[in-house]
């Protein structure tokens, strides 16, 4: 108990350095876990009492786990907060979680909608999970909402939240998902460092390009389509999950290459993942095509026209090349 005590009280005011942001130290960042709360799957809101995070919490089959936050934000500064599970994915073989970012926040206040789908949710999983950190990351934004390069701050809160299957309800077989600490701060370069080891410098996948411009060209050329996928490759679950069932499979590429060229359009927590072309022209495209949730796709057709838009699916690589392969016979039919 009194590790949980300490962790917590390190994410309460913890944050990291701040560029760009001149008078302001670490600690004017303030969020904090303060319970989590049990909800079914199909609720339009979030209104359950809230227990306290350390304290045992059971997920059946039909329900989801709501995470509580609080934050205490300098004035004139807004962020958004993600909230994402911290373990090794390769003790699973895969990420089991979806995350979801709250809105815009500014001031002072608390935020439900921050919500962890795991086994507890639509599709339980054959073993019980048992999750004992979580990962609570911001990204602060200006007035106007735009991003502001090497201000993030991470930090992590232990929890005691196991996600049951329907044989084993008590947890007694359950796989313990235990933490990662988090990176240290890069106080020279004003971001969280990434820990991950033999991570690519690129987040763009193998067969697709950063540049959308030249993607349309080569289009153009050769009679194919786009497919532009805008992600959050480092903190959004279900870009992650798209990228590691579809987009790293080689049968996708193979499945697509005579008929797409494909666009990775990527807005990272880490932007040294990032080309210098991308770090410019990713937010603006993201505002030019109004893209308001990720991983969103868009499908154009060799003259530039907009004919479709998707995002992640279920089925995997083959299922979504089928998918993809739908919106060219599609448009040709209308030709």
């Amino acid at each position: 108990m009194k590790a949980i005590t300490t962790a917590l009280s390190v994410c309460v005011l913890f944050a990291a350095a701040f560029a760009g942001y001149a008078g302001q130290k670490a600690s004017d960042f303030k969020v904090k876990l303060v319970g989590v709360s049990i909800e079914r799957a199909d609720a339009d809101d979030f209104s359950a009492k809230s227990l306290p995070p350390d304290k045992r919490i059971v997920v059946t089959p039909g329900n989801l786990a709501v995470f509580r936050l609080e934050y205490d934000f300098p004035e004139g500064v807004k962020s958004r907060l993600f909230l994402g599970p911290n373990f090794n994915e390769s003790v699973l073989g895969g990420d089991p979680f979806g995350t979801s970012a709250s809105g815009l926040l500014s001031g002072k206040g608390s935020v439900a909608r921050v919500v962890i789908l795991g086994a507890g949710g639509s599709e339980p999983y054959e073993q019980e999970l048992l999750l004992k950190s979580v990962r609570i990351s911001g990204e602060i934004e200006s007035k106007k909402g735009a991003r502001r390069n090497g201000s993030f701050f991470i930090c992590d809160a232990p929890v005691n939240v196991l996600f049951a299957n329907k044989g084993d309800a008590d947890g007694s077989k359950a796989k313990v998902l235990d933490p990662r600490p988090s990176p240290a701060p890069d106080t020279s370069l004003g971001v969280v460092a990434s820990d991950k080891p033999g991570k690519p410098r690129s987040s763009t996948p193998v067969g697709f390009t950063d540049d959308l411009d030249a993607a349309f060209a080569k289009a153009k050329v050769e009679g194919k389509f786009v497919y532009a996928c805008f992600s959050g490759s480092d903190w959004c679950g279900w870009c992650m999950k798209l990228e590691r069932e579809v987009f790293s499979k080689p049968e996708f590429i193979s499945g697509v290459k005579d008929d797409y060229v494909l666009v990775f359009i990527d807005l990272p927590e880490d932007k040294s993942l990032l080309s210098e072309h991308a770090k410019s022209a990713n937010p603006a495209l993201v505002d030019k095509y109004r893209i308001r949730g990720f991983p969103t796709a868009l499908v154009f057709d060799g003259d530039g026209k907009k004919i479709g838009d998707t995002g992640y699916r279920k089925g995997g690589a083959a299922a979504y090349v089928d998918h993809l392969m739908g919106f060219r016979k599609r448009s040709n039919k209308g030709t």
